[in-house]
C-alpha cells in the first residue's frame, strides 16, 4: 500500500506545485480568506471529495467516507501581512518556483500544508476509504491570531467531533507532539492628565508603567522549564498611551504581554504572578487576558479571549505511534519527534477538547512569517504521502 501512495503522490507533485503557486498568488491575510476558500473549495469538488460545504464562519470542510471513525486533517489558509516588501527578494504574491522550492507569502505557514492534504484527499478518494472511517479535511480561517477560534467553531457550530487530529502546520516534515500554551496579556496604569507646561499638575501614567515594563524583562529569566516543551518566556510587544494631546501629560498607558506557558503553568497562574509583581501593586496597575473582536470574511462577528492551552501528546500514545510506523514505512528511515516554538489550533482540539492531535507539516517553520517563506516541493510529495497512508494505519 506504501509505494501505490508513494507513486501516486509523486505523479501529483507538478499538480501540487501549480495549485500551491496559485494560491499563494490569491493574497489572504487573516480575515479576508473568501477568494481562496472559493478557489481550494473547486480543487475539492474536482477531486471527488463525497462532500463539500463552506461553514458560516467561513471555514472549507471537505469529507470523504462516512464511518464512525472520523480523522481531521487541518490547515489554515490565512496568512500573516507581507510586512516590509523591501524585505522581500522575489514577489510574495507570485509563488515564485526555484530550485525545488516554492517562495512566496504563506508557503510554509501554511498553503503548503493544505495543498497536501487537499491531494491526500484525492488520494484516498482513489484508493477507497475503510467503511469504517470518515475523513474531513478542515481549510480553517482566522487562525493568526486567534488560533483554535475556527476549531471551536468546527467542533461546537458544525458538530464535527473527530477522534484524531492532524495539524499540517510545517514541521520540516517530524512529527509534532504539542506547543506551549500563551496569552495576550493586558497590563493598563492610571494617570491624570495637565498641561505639557505644567507636569508637576499631574500624574503620569507612562512613567507608573516604566518600572513595570523594567520588571517584566527582569522576570523573563526566572520563568520554568521544561525538557519536552522548552523554557517558558514573557515580552512587551505593544506600548499606548492617551492624552488630550501631545502636549498634555497622558491619563492612561496600557502595555500588551505575550506569555508563554510551559508544563505546569495555567493562564490564572500567569496572570496572578503579574498582579504579584511590586511594580504593578505600586502603580496600582489593572492585569486583565486580553479579549478581541473577530470578523470573519464572512461577516460573522465574535468575541474571543486571547488565551490558549498549553498541550503535548505522550509518545507512546497509539496516535503517534501510528504516525511513527506510517513515516517509517513509508520512507524507510527514522521518524523524529518534536515540538513547536508557536500555537496552533491544537490549543483547541487537544488543549480544550482533549482529541487526541499531532502535527506533520511541509517546511521549516523558521521561514514562517520571514520574507524567506518557502516549501520544497519534495515535502509537498511526502506530506501528500504520508496524510494518505496515515488513514490506513490510523489506531484509536
Amino acid at each position: 500500500m506504501e509505494q501505490k501512495i508513494l507513486r501516486q503522490a509523486e505523479s501529483y507533485r507538478d499538480e501540487a506545485v501549480n495549485f500551491l503557486r496559485e494560491i499563494i498568488a490569491i493574497a489572504s491575510p487573516v480575515g479576508r480568506e473568501g477568494a481562496v476558500v472559493e478557489r481550494i473549495k473547486e480543487e475539492m469538488v474536482q477531486g471527488g471529495y463525497d462532500e463539500v460545504k463552506v461553514d458560516p464562519l467561513g471555514n472549507l470542510l471537505g469529507r470523504i467516507g462516512s464511518g464512525e471513525r472520523i480523522l481531521a486533517i487541518d490547515g489554515h489558509c490565512d496568512t500573516v501581512e507581507v510586512g516590509n516588501p523591501r524585505l522581500w527578494k522575489i514577489d510574495p504574491f507570485e509563488g515564485d518556483l526555484r530550485e525545488g522550492i516554492v517562495f512566496g507569502r504563506g508557503a510554509s505557514d501554511q498553503k503548503g500544508g493544505v495543498v497536501s492534504a487537499v491531494y491526500a484527499g484525492k488520494i484516498i478518494k482513489e484508493l477507497g476509504i475503510p467503511d469504517d472511517m470518515t475523513l474531513w479535511v478542515a481549510v480553517s480561517v482566522l487562525e493568526e491570531g486567534y488560533e483554535g477560534f475556527n476549531w471551536e467553531y468546527i467542533i461546537k457550530e458544525d458538530r464535527i467531533v473527530p477522534q484524531a487530529v492532524i495539524l499540517t502546520e510545517p514541521t520540516d516534515m517530524k512529527i509534532s507532539i504539542g506547543h506551549k500554551g500563551r496569552a495576550d496579556v493586558r497590563v493598563q496604569t492610571a494617570g491624570h492628565s495637565s498641561h505639557g507646561s505644567r507636569p508637576d499638575l499631574g500624574v503620569n501614567a507612562i512613567y507608573k508603567m516604566m518600572p513595570i515594563v523594567q520588571q517584566i524583562e527582569q522576570l523573563d529569566a526566572t520563568l520554568p522549564g521544561s525538557d519536552l516543551l522548552g523554557k517558558a518566556s514573557i515580552t512587551v510587544t505593544e506600548i499606548r498611551s492617551t492624552s488630550p494631546n501631545l502636549n498634555a501629560v497622558p491619563d492612561s498607558a496600557q502595555i500588551f504581554i505575550d506569555r508563554r506557558l510551559t508544563e505546569g503553568e495555567t493562564v490564572s497562574g500567569a496572570v496572578e504572578q503579574l498582579k504579584n509583581l511590586s511594580s504593578v501593586k505600586a502603580a496600582q496597575g489593572r492585569v486583565e487576558v486580553a479579549q478581541f473582536e473577530v470578523k470573519s470574511y464572512t461577516g460573522l462577528r465574535s468575541k474571543t479571549t486571547s488565551s490558549y492551552n498549553t498541550w503535548w501528546m505522550e509518545p507512546e500514545h497509539p496516535l503517534v505511534q501510528s504516525a511513527v510506523e506510517t513515516y517509517e514505512a513509508l520512507f524507510d528511515d527514522k521518524a523524529a519527534l518534536r515540538t513547536w516554538d508557536f500555537s496552533t489550533n491544537g490549543v483547541t482540539t487537544k488543549g480544550k477538547y482533549n482529541i487526541p492531535t499531532i502535527g506533520l507539516g511541509p517546511g521549516d517553520d523558521k521561514y514562517a512569517h520571514t520574507p524567506e517563506d518557502q516549501v520544497p516541493v519534495e515535502h509537498l510529495v511526502k506530506a501528500m504521502a504520508f496524510y494518505a497512508a496515515f488513514l490506513y494505519r490510523w489506531k484509536v
